[in-house]
C-alpha cells in the first residue's frame, strides 16, 4: 500500500518523467507556443487507471486531453501576463512534496533507490514541470480571485440538486485533545548538552559526521541518512534551527544549540540562494520519574475539575495544556482542513484518536494517559468528544459549510469556462485531427 501511494504521488509531481523512455513522444495539441505531449496524456490516464477512476475510457480520454489543453492555455496566458513566480516558491513546493514522499518511502536513501537518482538530480529533472503547474495555478487563481458566493446563492445551488443526488455525509465528530508535555529538568538538559559537546569534539578531531549521526542522533527522520535533512528555506524550520542554518559557514561544525526538539549540532553542506542543505545530530534531554510525576499531577487536576464540572473543556485546555502542541488556541479541537470547521469526518481522525473516541459518548472525555508524538516525545493526553453526528443525507442546516464550498467551486468553474471561451479566440490552438471526435475538443478548436 505504501509503494502504491508513493508511485501515485510521484506521478503527480512529474507528468512525464517515467514514460518518456517507453516510446517516441508525439504532439497531440499545440496551444500558443506550448505543446501537449502524448506522454503527458498517457501519464494522466495511467494515474486514473491505477486509482480506479478510469471507467468510461473514451469519455475520460476526452476529458483528460481537454484538461491538459486548458492547463497549457492557462500557462500560455500566465507568461503573456508575466505572472510572478519565484524560484524559491518552486523549490519550496518540490521540497514539500518530496518530504511527504520520503515519509512514505521510509527514508531519503529508500526514496533515492526507488527513483534511481539523488534527490538533487530528481529535483532538477522535475523543476520545469513543477514551474508549469504552479504558473497554471497562479493563472487559475487570478481568474477566480474575485469570485464570492452569497448565502442566497448557496441556497439556490442546494435547491437545484436533485434530491436523489444529495450525497450521504459520513459520520462526523467534534473532537478535542488536551496535551501536556513533561518539563525537562535542568540536570537532564545539562547532561544532553554534555553528550553533544563530546560528539562535537570527536567531529572536530576528524570523525565522520554521518557515522556519528547514525550512531547517536535521536531524530528518526534523518538518523539513517547520516543526519541529512531535506533541503529547506526560511520559515520551514523552528526559529533556532533556521537561524543557525543561515549563519553557519559551509562545511563547518556549529556550536551546540537548543531548539524545542532538543539539542543539536549542525553542518551545512550546501547553500543556494535562500535554500539550505544541512545535516544535524539531535540529542534530547531524558525525562526523569520526577518529570513524569509533575505532569501526571497536572493533568489529573484538569481531569478532576472536568469530572466535577467545575470548569468546561475550553477552560481546561487553555489553563493546563502545553502551549506548543495540540492546537491550544482553538481549545484543542481538530479541524477539517477543507472547510476549516471543527466538524471532522470520523474516518479522517488519526487512528489512535479514533480508537479513543470509539469508547466515548458525546460530552465525555477520556482518562489521562501517556502517549508519544510522531518524533518520539512523551506527552500526556485527554480526549474530549463534544458531538457525534451519524451518517446522513446532506442538508443546509447540518452541512452548510460543505455545500457552500461546492457552490463556490461551481461558480469558479463557470468563471473559468467563461475565461476559456474568451481567451481561445485570441490563442492559436491546434489539435491532432484524429482527436476531434471528442465534443469537448471540438468546442476548443472551432474558432481557431
Amino acid at each position: 500500500m505504501r509503494k502504491l501511494l508513493l508511485i501515485i504521488g510521484l506521478m503527480l509531481i512529474s507528468s512525464h518523467a517515467f514514460t518518456q523512455a517507453l516510446h517516441v513522444d508525439g504532439v497531440m495539441a499545440i496551444v500558443g507556443d506550448k505543446v501537449v505531449l502524448r506522454s503527458d496524456y498517457e501519464t494522466e490516464m495511467g494515474q486514473l487507471s491505477r486509482s480506479g477512476e478510469l471507467k468510461d475510457s473514451q469519455a475520460m480520454a476526452c476529458l483528460v486531453l481537454r484538461k491538459l489543453i486548458l492547463r497549457k492555455l492557462m500557462l500560455n496566458q500566465a507568461e503573456i501576463d508575466s505572472l510572478p513566480l519565484s524560484e524559491e516558491r518552486v523549490d519550496a513546493e518540490i521540497d514539500n512534496r518530496l518530504r511527504f514522499f520520503q515519509r512514505q518511502a521510509g527514508s531519503q536513501a529508500d526514496l533515492e533507490r526507488y527513483l534511481g537518482k539523488t534527490l538533487s538530480e530528481y529535483k532538477e529533472d522535475i523543476r520545469p514541470k513543477m514551474k508549469e503547474q504552479l504558473l497554471a495555478q497562479e493563472m487559475e487563481g487570478k481568474i477566480t480571485s474575485v469570485i464570492k458566493i452569497s448565502p442566497q446563492e448557496v441556497k439556490q445551488f442546494y435547491e437545484n440538486i436533485v434530491p436523489d443526488s444529495l450525497p450521504i455525509i459520513p459520520a462526523e465528530v467534534e473532537v478535542g485533545q488536551l496535551l501536556i508535555e513533561p518539563p525537562v529538568s535542568t540536570d537532564a538538559k545539562e547532561f544532553a548538552r554534555e553528550q553533544l559537546e563530546l560528539l562535537r569534539m570527536r567531529l572536530l578531531a576528524g570523525e565522520s559526521f554521518e557515522k556519528l549521526a547514525r550512531a547517536y542522533s535521536q531524530d528518526p527522520g534523518s538518523k539513517e541518512n547520516g543526519g541529512l535533512l531535506p533541503e529547506f528555506g526560511r520559515g520551514e524550520m523552528v526559529p533556532e534551527f533556521e537561524r543557525m542554518a543561515f549563519k553557519l559557514k559551509r562545511d563547518s561544525i556549529s556550536q551546540v544549540f537548543e531548539s524545542s526538539f532538543g539539542f543539536h549540532i549542525m553542518k551545512v553542506s550546501q547553500r543556494k540562494g535562500e535554500r539550505v542543505l544541512a545535516s544535524h545530530i539531535l540529542i534530547r534531554a531524558e525525562y526523569t520519574t520526577g518529570d513524569f510525576a509533575i505532569v501526571q499531577k497536572r493533568i489529573d487536576s484538569a481531569y478532576d475539575l472536568l469530572y466535577e464540572k467545575k470548569i468546561d473543556w475550553c477552560t481546561a485546555v487553555k489553563r493546563y495544556a502545553s502551549a506548543e502542541i495540540g492546537n491550544k488556541g482553538y481549545c484543542g479541537f481538530f479541524t477539517d482542513q477543507t472547510t476549516g470547521s471543527q466538524k471532522m469526518i470520523f474516518d479522517e481522525l488519526p487512528p489512535e484518536i479514533k480508537m479513543i473516541v470509539d469508547k466515548l459518548k458525546p460530552g465525555e472525555f477520556s482518562e489521562p494517559a501517556r502517549t508519544f508524538t510522531q518524533d518520539g516525545r512523551a506527552i500526556y493526553r485527554m480526549v474530549y468528544l463534544k458531538s457525534f453526528l451519524a451518517p446522513h443525507q446532506a442538508n443546509l442546516i447540518q452541512d452548510y459549510g460543505r455545500i457552500q464550498l461546492e457552490a463556490e467551486a461551481q461558480k469558479k468553474q463557470k468563471a473559468i469556462e467563461s475565461w476559456v471561451d474568451k481567451t481561445k479566440k485570441d490563442t492559436y490552438i491546434r489539435i491532432q485531427n484524429s482527436l476531434i471526435t471528442c465534443p469537448e475538443l471540438k468546442q476548443l478548436e472551432v474558432q481557431n
